[in-house]
């Protein structure tokens, strides 16, 4: 298994290797900077308020904005990411990251190796997410945390899986890879035009923070009263989960029950 190699220079021999694509995409992504660190100091305070000596790994670390504040906060950390140009930043502030593609090249830890793995806007760039999934839950210590957030597909991020990152199916897809889901929270609004549909979206009167943004709030406060989480309002999601205790058959459960003469056909 390869998993630290930051040499790109041979990426273009073979376009049909999946790994060789991701990386290739990936490589500068980090060239020309990094994120507002703000969700990330977020994302702690909410989720990660005492790390002292727990081991922790990020994937999609980039250029290693999270893992600088992780090293501060005290935990043992380490990082991943296609990118090799943020790789190299990370390197350059002596964080410990390397080049690797976790839906070809899996987790390159042994087995129950972290308390927390961290993923935060990643899980949408990947070929093979329940692969990646998977890895996670290997290298996670019985009990063990995932934090893993994704973007609202109302505010117009491109996926490879459209259906998968729509609120509902990514919590089901989280619950049968085998996490139980403790809590989801938001980040910041989303486009408040978004409520509408999508043929009166380019009504100037009705995508009007009195209007559009009247509406949002509405629909969030009466929501939440009624305890339903109203995930289009919202940016993006977070969500805090622990390994289950049962190994996930979700890959297995598929073959016996679609295999001819099946006695558990669907």
């Amino acid at each position: 298994m390869s998993t630290n190699s930051n040499d790109t220079s041979a990426l273009s021999v073979n376009k049909s290797d999946p790994r060789q694509i991701a990386l290739e995409a990936h490589r500068d992504y980090y060239a020309k900077g990094g994120y507002d660190t703000r969700r990330l100091v977020w994302t702690l305070d909410q989720f990660l308020p005492d790390l002292q000596n727990r081991a922790v790994l990020e994937i999609g670390c980039g250029d290693g904005a999270m893992l600088e504040l992780l090293t501060q906060r005290g935990a043992l950390v380490q990082g991943m990411d296609a990118s090799s140009s943020g790789v190299a930043e990370c390197k350059k502030k002596g964080l410990a990251a390397q080049c690797s593609d976790v839906s070809t090249d899996g987790v390159p830890f042994p087995s129950h190796s972290f308390d927390v793995v961290i993923s935060l806007e990643t899980f949408e760039h990947l070929m093979n997410p329940y692969y990646a999934l998977q890895e996670v839950r290997r290298a996670l210590k019985p009990g063990g945390r995932l934090i893993c957030s994704i973007p609202n597909p109302l505010t117009g991020h491109p996926y490879l899986y459209p259906g998968l990152f729509e609120y509902r199916n990514f919590h089901k897809f989280l619950r049968q890879g085998g996490f139980a889901i403790s809590r989801v929270l938001p980040w910041e609004w989303a486009p408040r035009e978004t409520v509408l549909p999508s043929s009166l979206r380019n009504v100037p009167l009705l995508r009007s923070r009195l209007i559009a943004g009247g509406l949002r709030k509405l629909i969030e406060k009466a929501s939440l009263s009624v305890g339903v989480f109203p995930a289009f309002c919202y940016w993006l999601w977070t969500f805090d989960c622990h390994k289950s205790d049962a190994s996930p058959d979700q890959f297995e459960r598929v073959s016996l029950s679609t295999m001819p003469l099946s006695k558990q056909h669907f």
